[in-house]
């Protein structure tokens, strides 16, 4: 009969299948900049992200950064007022 831990260790590895699997059908057909924000914003680490799409873990960290970038430039812009038409 399999202990508790042999049970967990198999149930997390399935999870971490299902993880993976789901993770390559949200990325097929995607470019690699945004494959790697969609798995960033979802919680995978650098190091699978870099698994699932056969690149290294540098290229992903590269690719974060640069992402985070671009964004803390395009929210630091000053937003121009809306135009309201007066009726």
């Amino acid at each position: 009969m399999a202990n508790n831990d042999d049970v967990l260790e198999r149930i997390e590895s399935k999870l971490d299948q299902m993880l993976r699997l789901a993770a390559l059908q949200m990325t097929t057909g995607m470019k690699q900049t945004p494959a790697i924000q969609l798995l960033t914003v979802a919680g995978f680490d650098r190091h699978l992200i870099a698994d699932l799409l056969d690149t290294t873990p540098n290229t992903v960290s590269v690719t974060q950064s640069t992402l985070k970038k671009a964004k803390a430039k395009q929210n630091s812009k000053p937003r121009q007022p809306e135009m309201v038409e007066a009726e």
